[in-house]
């Protein structure tokens, strides 16, 4: 079963752990690309979070994206960049290597 997989700011994803295909990384970003390996991983969106209020309306944050998602396609080795912190003031990078098994 493919597993929803949340990275926190300052994690890393060990060399030693695949994720397996069909997995969704979870971001906390506002933004992110694949540098490599796009046949392996695929950048589904970024998205700005939002809830679901007391009157059925759809509420969200005024602010920058919030959430970064990239689905591991097929088995491979691929490269990913992910933005954190304010875009406009304080932006960071973080690259990250993933080892997609089957």
């Amino acid at each position: 079963m493919p597993r929803l997989i949340e990275i926190q700011e300052g994690q890393v994803l060990s060399a030693s752990q695949d994720i397996g295909v069909g997995d969704i990384l979870f971001f906390h970003a506002s933004g992110g690309h694949v540098r490599s390996g796009l046949e392996v991983v695929e950048l589904l969106g970024v998205f700005i979070t939002a809830v679901v209020g007391t009157e059925g309306q759809i509420l969200e944050p005024i602010g920058p994206p919030n959430t970064v998602l990239f689905r591991a396609r097929t088995s491979g080795e691929a490269e990913i960049t992910v933005m954190v912190g304010d875009p406009f003031y304080d932006a960071k990078k973080i690259d990250f290597r993933i080892r997609v098994g089957p």
